[in-house]
């Protein structure tokens, strides 16, 4: 958990206006590396407006190529998921109740 927040805290420290959205991954990446994790390059952020999924889209590996830069008054989310090893994911079916309690 530590590791993911100071993912997280670096690239909140680097965003600014002009900065180019697809440093951000270069920036997880390079945390998650040096702590011994990777990064999860299926899922990211995201913008945040009357829908909640919305551009721009914010990869958290170095190398995308998500396009734009921030601009004063955007808001989106940035969501490192780091890794032990490998990604790898298992997606539970929709609508399916799970009792984890049991």
């Amino acid at each position: 958990m530590s590791a993911a927040r100071e993912c997280l805290d670096e690239a909140i420290r680097v965003s600014k206006p002009g900065y180019a959205f697809k440093d951000l991954g270069k920036v997880i990446e390079d945390v998650a590396r040096k702590r011994g994790f990777t990064v999860n390059k299926t899922y990211g952020g995201h913008g945040i407006n009357q829908l909640f999924h919305t551009r721009p889209n914010i990869s958290h590996y170095e190398g995308n190529k998500c396009p734009g830069t921030m601009k004063a008054g955007m808001t989106f989310t940035i969501e490192p998921m780091i890794c032990v090893g490998n990604q790898l994911e298992m997606h539970w079916p929709d609508n399916v109740s799970w009792n984890l309690a049991a």
